[in-house]
């Protein structure tokens, strides 16, 4: 626990604008969540110095969809994709019973609720990492100064 404790005061510590701070994150977060390796991380930082967002914040955003997360976030976009669109999750019966051409079959079946369902979380958890981190940013440096004045 001490270590996101120290993660989540590094991000509130960086230089930067609360905005540029929390867009640079919430970019990181957001583009992560594109289910290519590296293809969202690298697109964010590309774009956080066009953007004047925080480069580290960003680097920081990325590191939330991770190896160990990323089945969490991208299951979670699948899901929401197949309830959007009325579609059941397949049952184990139905897993264990495919061959190849059944695995490929719902595979390709399976790519235009994953799109839906991520075309809606990233905006959402992009918008929401926003609020979270700028309104921490904000508390966080408040506080810190009011301690340096006293």
């Amino acid at each position: 626990m001490g270590r996101i404790r120290n993660w989540i005061a590094e991000l509130l510590a960086l230089n930067g604008t609360p905005q540029g701070v929390a867009g640079g994150f919430a970019l990181g977060v957001g583009l992560s969540l594109i289910p290519i390796p590296f293809a969202g991380m690298l697109l964010a930082l590309a774009l956080a110095p066009a953007l004047k967002l925080n480069i580290p914040a960003t680097y920081l955003g990325t590191a939330v969809v991770n190896p160990v997360t990323g089945v969490v976030f991208y299951a979670g976009e699948l899901y929401l994709g197949l309830s959007l669109m009325g579609r059941p999750l397949p049952s184990w019966a139905e897993l264990t019973a495919l061959d190849a051409r059944g695995w490929w079959d719902m595979f390709t079946g399976m790519l235009g609720p994953f799109a839906l369902g991520a075309a809606v979380m990233i905006p959402t958890l992009a918008g929401l990492s926003y609020v979270i981190v700028y309104l921490a940013v904000r508390a966080w440096r408040g506080s810190h100064e009011a301690t340096k004045v006293e």
